[in-house]
């Protein structure tokens, strides 16, 4: 990881952290017209719109799992048809036939709104809080709460942020 975004292990840290990246994802996007942000496609057929959609349909996931539900109840899928989708790729391609068609407005209402609720959430956390193990099949993955947060800020959101200023025609570091 970039050590312009260090990897916090206390709750202060991984809210400065959450706080340093949301700004960053707002720079990203901040001062596009409706033509670039609904315009420009990468190699895999996205806009920014779709990009910022899909950060938002996945934070959810981490607010379920914070409360030890099952993560396809933050995706707002069923558990059962969750549990048959075969890997991330047609969990994502779900995802985005779902968000295509919604305005731009919400996109970006519900992105920032779906980051604050998570942060919201993180602020009513303690140290040990985010040092537990989350319940079901994703602590094989992520074995803290932490891993779960740093995960989404520090490397997933990151990669959406690149190809955010990339079709944006912005530095991409």
């Amino acid at each position: 990881m970039s050590e312009k975004f260090p990897q916090p292990t206390r709750r202060d840290e991984v809210l400065a952290n959450i706080r340093k990246a949301r700004a960053e994802r707002e720079a990203s996007f901040s001062g596009l017209s409706e033509q670039q942000l609904e315009g420009p496609v990468t190699d895999v057929g996205w806009t920014v719109k779709d990009h910022l959609s899909h950060i938002a349909e996945w934070r959810p996931r981490a607010l379920a799992v914070f409360d030890g539900k099952h993560p396809g109840k933050g995706f707002r899928i069923d558990q059962d048809q969750f549990e048959r989708l075969a890997n991330v790729h047609e969990l994502n391609a779900l995802l985005f036939q779902r968000n295509r068609d919604r305005t731009l407005s919400d996109v970006i209402e519900d992105f920032r709104e779906t980051h604050r609720a998570v942060e919201s959430r993180i602020e009513q956390m303690t140290d040990a809080d985010l040092q537990r193990e989350p319940s079901g099949k994703i602590a094989a993955r992520f074995p803290r709460v932490l891993d779960l947060v740093k995960f989404n800020l520090a490397r997933h959101d990151r990669v959406h942020i690149k190809d955010i200023r990339a079709l944006a025609g912005q530095p991409v570091s």
